[in-house]
């Protein structure tokens, strides 16, 4: 019965707050290419999951959601915070669809939407830090992690030849990877920053045969803006 009744009380709150859609005033409740900072990202999402339940969630909404593989991360004064969403049609519709990253610096109240997390990510890094393609390789002879993390002999190596200015927390690292070692992962650099795939960025390794380099989402973004000064448009529905 009290759990009957806590249901009963559920379902009332959820029937008054989609009589009172046309008084919400945060982020969409649905996809969006404009600016909005994480918190009301954060609070939009959680209120259409409040409004239609957690179940199929990310597909039913295709709003933008925090990525469950990143975490924010801090390069002097800008933030990273990353979003998915999942654009794609419904098995049962056709149409064009993605997979897409959104990468949010709230203090510059900048974005960049990408069809490939690594687009995003090396978007983020020419606005946070000029000057980041050109750091070294860490060549693949030198084992840069084990169980414990950073190998003795990484540090020593990225801290001989990579500029001071780049040896701040945050900044990234760039390490020479196998054909298809493409992924930039956060928080592997000796500041907890990103270790970069150099694959991905094209750099030549040895066991790199170019032309067959997994191709990178055929989505014409990435898309980058600032907050607007004007009324914000959203789009309730977009096609690639």
């Amino acid at each position: 019965m009290d759990g009957q009744i806590a249901f009963d009380f559920a379902e009332l709150e959820r029937e008054e707050a989609r009589s009172k859609l046309g008084e919400w005033s945060g982020a969409p409740l649905h996809f969006t290419m404009d600016y909005y900072p994480p918190v009301m990202l954060d609070e939009a999402f959680e209120h259409w999951c409040f409004l239609n339940g957690h179940v199929g969630s990310h597909p039913r909404s295709q709003m933008w959601h925090r990525s469950i593989t990143t975490g924010e991360t801090e390069l002097g004064d800008h933030v990273a915070a990353s979003f998915d969403a999942d654009v794609r049609p419904s098995r049962e519709a056709e149409g064009p669809g993605e997979l897409l990253r959104l990468v949010v610096c709230e203090p510059c109240e900048w974005h960049i939407i990408a069809g490939h997390e690594n687009l995003a990510v090396e978007a983020w890094h020419d606005h946070a830090r000029s000057g980041w393609r050109e750091l070294p390789v860490v060549p693949a002879e030198i084992r840069v992690r084990n169980e414990k993390g950073l190998t003795k002999l990484a540090r020593a190596w990225i801290a001989e030849h990579y500029p001071q200015h780049m040896q701040v927390p945050g900044a990234p690292i760039i390490t020479e990877r196998q054909k298809y070692g493409t992924r930039h992962v956060p928080g592997f650099s000796p500041w907890g920053g990103y270790d970069l795939s150099s694959t991905a960025l094209g750099h030549p390794t040895r066991d790199l045969d170019h032309s067959e380099r997994p191709r990178r989402s055929q989505v014409t973004l990435p898309i980058e803006l600032k907050r607007p000064d004007t009324a914000r448009h959203d789009h309730p529905s977009i096609g690639f």
